[in-house]
């Protein structure tokens, strides 16, 4: 479903151009074992979810770091999701944050621990663009190498790591975030879009991991 609408303040201080940078993960904490999954999951709801550094104000738009953060960050702790740029295991780890307008948000992760390859995915009953609401999907499964090469693949079309965290996009529709985290044990970065078209190689980057997973998203649903 499309309707157009006007954009309100909400979502306009967040629609500023910034470059992205990886983050140096040599001064987080470790943890005891190096392979285990992801650990770090808060109980403090006032937990940033991101270094606060990648969405740092380069406009008018005075607090937008720290709006984007408050934002995402609240959806991620209602999916009970850990804090990826806080962990400082071997895993390899990346992330999609869904958030759509008037659409459940979602979260999918993907982990490569040691040999394993895991997939991780939760839903919640609010709105992407509102209140989260309640945890209602959270599931996980074991995925193949092959699975992991391929997504590593699209990483690489869209040069992940090189990639601005934020790029300056107005819209006057529906829309959507598309946040996607990347952690190895060296660095972390994360790239945020708003609404891309479904034709550009970042939107099959992302889609590739909901198609991982058993979400059944109505066409008109997926912007």
């Amino acid at each position: 479903m499309k309707q157009t609408i006007i954009l309100s303040t909400i979502f306009l201080i967040f629609l500023t151009g910034c470059r992205g940078q990886s983050i140096d993960n040599s001064s987080m904490p470790t943890t005891s074992n190096q392979t285990a999954a992801t650990s770090f999951v808060p109980t403090d709801s006032t937990q940033f979810y991101f270094p606060l550094e990648v969405f740092r104000d380069t406009s008018i738009y005075v607090g937008h770091d720290t709006f984007a953060d408050t934002w995402y960050s609240q959806h991620l702790f209602a999916m009970r999701e850990p804090v990826i740029f806080m962990d400082k295991s071997q895993n390899e780890i990346y992330r999609f944050t869904w958030l759509r307008t008037f659409h459940n948000p979602v979260a999918i992760r993907i982990e490569k621990q040691g040999d394993t390859y895991l997939l991780y995915w939760k839903l919640c009953n609010g709105a992407g663009g509102y209140a989260p609401g309640k945890l209602t999907i959270d599931k996980q499964r074991m995925i193949d190498k092959q699975t992991w090469e391929k997504f590593k693949i699209k990483l690489d079309e869209i040069d992940f790591w090189n990639l601005a965290t934020n790029e300056k996009e107005m819209s006057g529709t529906d829309g959507s975030q598309w946040i996607l985290e990347g952690k190895t044990s060296k660095q972390y970065h994360v790239v945020d879009r708003w609404t891309p078209s479904d034709k550009s190689k970042y939107y099959q980057c992302c889609d590739f991991l909901i198609g991982l997973t058993d979400l059944k998203i109505k066409g008109d649903d997926k912007y």
